[in-house]
């Protein structure tokens, strides 16, 4: 079941990763519908919440039409929301919760707690940033629902291609905006709540990612380490596994967590099992709401257990007694490999 692990968790992150909505898409929570196959509906004004879009073009294009107008875009962060979940019948669970705000640099931030068994942290996030970040993804996205089987052929058939999506300029500008939206982490560490600054890193990394020498580094290095664990030959069978998949993506309706949400289904069916991952607008911070592999006589599942819009509880409140930063840990690495590469030219 390995291998149809693998394309799962290539298609659903690839499908996760693309569900950022643009910024004039219809906002979550106000009411309005859904509709199917690009129909004009309207909301509880009746208004209309966007214009007919379904033009008759070819099967693949309605599909996008039908996937891209459905609002994928979670609710507005706000202090009090979380959400839990669990993974297969095992009892430890993963919460995700916002517990409070903290003006950083002049914007509004969000602290958003992690807890999982008995570990604790909390990330000061930038909404703002995060959702620009998502929203650069859309496009991408559009491209890999038009046919899934060819963005895959295109783009991951060997390593070079793979360094390539990953490491092209717009996706390490898209990195970029994901790491300059992370303002401080903060956790505990012997009974002292410690914290990370991260003030000054997205300006440090983009220095580094604009010199050509770091994206030939970058290329190079994701091919041998990927090559070295031999990720090629995995491809290779993924490629000629290709023909056997078939995908769908279709508006459905699910019970989450006891409530019936609208969402879109994300399938893959292959001889040695399927695969399913529900994804939603209407769950805070998080659109995931289901995935399930099914093979091999095996199924494993993650789910929502609960989750809810208030009662977030802060575990680590109080203001850090230390705070550490970063640019200090990078500052020094980049002085330690600029001394081991001078090292090495004095060896030659």
């Amino acid at each position: 079941m390995s291998r149809l692990f693998f394309i799962v968790a290539m298609i659903i992150g690839l499908a996760f990763f693309g569900c950022g909505s643009r910024a004039d898409e219809a906002d979550n929570g106000n009411g309005t519908d859904g509709g199917d196959n690009g129909e004009v509906v309207e909301d509880d004004n009746g208004e209309d919440s966007g214009e007919a879009v379904d033009d008759g073009d070819d099967a693949d294009d309605r599909e996008i039409v039908a996937i891209s107008g459905f609002d994928f875009d979670t609710p507005e962060m706000a202090v009090g929301q979380w959400i839990e979940y669990g993974a297969d019948d095992m009892p430890e669970t993963l919460t995700i919760s916002v517990v409070g705000t903290e003006t950083n640099q002049g914007t509004e931030c969000y602290w958003v707690q992690i807890e999982v068994t008995d570990f604790v942290g909390q990330v000061l996030i930038d909404p703002e940033g995060i959702e620009k970040a998502m929203e650069e993804y859309e496009e991408q996205f559009g491209a890999f629902a038009a046919d899934p089987a060819a963005y895959i052929r295109e783009n991951m058939s060997d390593a070079d291609g793979m360094a390539d999506m990953f490491g092209n300029e717009e996706n390490m500008d898209t990195a970029l905006e994901f790491i300059s939206a992370i303002r401080m982490v903060k956790f505990e560490q012997q009974g002292m709540l410690m914290a990370i600054d991260f003030a000054g890193v997205p300006e440090f990394l983009e220095e580094m990612m604009d010199d050509p020498a770091f994206q030939e580094q970058f290329e190079q290095g994701f091919a041998q380490g990927f090559n070295a664990e031999g990720g090629q030959e995995g491809l290779d069978e993924i490629m000629s596994e290709l023909d056997n998949l078939q995908f769908d993506m279709t508006e459905t309706s699910v019970d989450v967590a006891g409530n019936r949400v609208d969402g879109i289904e994300f399938s893959i069916v292959h001889p040695e099992g399927e695969a399913e991952a529900i994804i939603t607008s209407e769950l805070p911070l998080i659109p995931l709401a289901y995935a399930k592999v099914t093979g091999d006589g095996e199924t494993h599942f993650i789910e929502v257990r609960e989750y809810g819009f208030s009662g977030a509880e802060d575990l680590l409140p109080g203001a850090p007694a230390q705070t550490i930063q970063a640019m200090m840990f990078l500052q020094g690495m980049q002085s330690q490999m600029g001394a081991m590469g001078g090292q090495g030219r004095g060896m030659n």
